[in-house]
């Protein structure tokens, strides 16, 4: 039975092809734009790469990857890396890189085993000064693994570095070599302007000109004068010997009087070691000279048992100590004499205390390696005074004080007290001689309890 279609069936499967159609159309016509689109892009300069292009380089890069894998397999089978067999057994096939021998080398060449530490052997790194890297299997250890290619480049920096120093060498051995050159050029023509200078430039038969010339001229002359003043010549032969022999007596006095300087030289280095002997000594023992009496913290101040009748001089540092339980000595810092008096005590500047934790205290023991306490000291001056006293008043007050006073210094001085023009006095000279302690004029007034004007 044949199927019945109606007109208004009929144009609607009408407008269906048509659309259909249309639809198609615009599809191929957008297709054709398209591609015509592509094409035009892909062929553009602005273009860089285009895709036969990339696809070529793709192609090249892995040609390249393939080399250099065949390279590495290659490399890894002379240096132990890769088993290659050379049966043609199956079973014997050519197998890949074994990683555990890679890292073994990596790990080689990066650190040192323990027992090659021991034994302070380096690894190929640690030679040339590559301490970046651990070992494989020091998984806890400082730096981080070293890779082939880590490896690679660590040397390939490493050498060019060394092209780099090489270089620089080559460098200045070129600009040494120059500088040679140069200062041979310049003594070359010194000794040429040197020697023409000394035979005026004359050829070598003709006669020699200046300054040999001059000096041949003057022979002839001296042998002229010679022959005519020969009386006057062999009086001052005379004269010759005679200042010869003077300096020969002069060359005697003067070895006897460095022999007499070596015998000096060697009683001071004798008086010297035995200061030092004495102080260093004194050090050891620590023997007091005196204690603290009392302190004002606020002032930084210390009273102290010494007086003018102990010989104590302003200026002169003590160090202190507390004695503690056994006999142990503590340091606890050091004070300077500020002021002598003639009782009870005399004050001192606190100038350092150890630990704040244990400040000086009354009781404190005080000492200084080179005071000699009520022991008569030798006093010698350099110099006039200038101030309350004349030198002569002066040298009294010493002798009524105990001391001694001495008008030339010698291995007993004790203390030389400069004044105006000591510079040119032998005793200050002698003083520098024996290493005596110098003292100002102020002092000396300090000491002997003279007010100053």
């Amino acid at each position: 039975m044949a199927e019945f279609i109606t007109k208004k069936e009929n144009q609607r499967r009408l407008a269906i092809i048509v659309v259909c159609v249309l639809a198609d159309a615009v599809a191929a016509a957008y297709m054709i734009y398209a591609y015509k689109e592509l094409n035009f892009l892909e062929q553009s300069p602005k273009n860089p790469n285009p895709i036969p292009k990339l696809a070529k380089l793709v192609k090249e890069g892995r040609e390249e990857n393939d080399k250099l894998r065949e390279q590495l397999y290659g490399y890894g089978k002379t240096i132990g890396w890769k088993v290659d067999s050379m049966s043609s057994v199956s079973r014997f096939r050519t197998g890949p890189l074994q990683n555990e021998v890679l890292r073994t080398f990596l790990s080689d060449a990066a650190r040192p085993t323990k027992d090659q530490e021991a034994a302070k052997i380096k690894s190929t790194l640690q030679y040339l000064d590559i301490k970046d890297y651990k070992r494989w299997e020091d998984g806890a250890g400082a730096g981080k693994v070293l890779h082939l290619t880590e490896l690679f480049d660590e040397l390939l920096k490493k050498e060019n570095e060394y092209k780099t120093k090489i270089g620089d060498l080559e460098a200045q051995i070129k600009t040494e070599r120059d500088n040679e050159r140069k200062v041979i050029d310049e003594i070359k023509n010194a000794n040429d302007a040197a020697q023409k200078e000394l035979d005026g430039g004359a050829q070598a038969a003709a006669p020699a000109g200046g300054a040999i010339g001059e000096l041949i001229r003057l022979m002839k002359e001296i042998n002229t004068l010679q022959k005519a003043h020969s009386e006057e010549l062999a009086a001052a032969d005379v004269d010759t010997t005679a200042k010869q022999n003077e300096a020969t007596n002069v060359k005697n006095e003067n070895v006897r009087k460095r022999a007499a300087a070596e015998s000096v030289k060697a009683d001071l280095k004798h008086r010297i070691y035995a200061i030092q002997h004495h102080r260093l000594e004194a050090q050891a023992r620590r023997e007091p000279d005196g204690e603290i009496l009392g302190i004002d913290e606020k002032r930084q101040v210390a009273y102290i048992d010494l007086l003018r009748k102990d010989r104590l001089f302003k200026g002169t540092r003590f160090y202190c100590y507390s004695l503690e339980k056994g006999g142990q000595k503590l340091d606890k810092g050091y004070i300077e004499v500020n002021e002598v008096r003639e009782s009870v005590s005399s004050i001192c500047m606190i100038l350092k205390t150890y630990d704040a934790h244990f400040p000086l205290k009354v009781g404190d023991k005080i000492y200084n390696e080179l005071y000699e306490g009520g022991r008569p000291r030798h006093i010698a001056f350099a110099g006039r005074l200038t101030g309350r006293l004349s030198n002569e008043e002066a040298a009294n007050l010493i002798r009524a004080f105990g001391d001694v006073y001495q008008d030339k210094v010698d291995e007993n001085t004790n203390y030389v007290v400069v004044a105006d023009g000591y510079e040119e006095h032998p005793n200050y000279k002698a003083s520098l001689d024996y290493g005596i302690k110098l003292l100002r004029e102020k002092i000396l007034y300090d000491y002997l309890g003279v007010r100053r004007e």
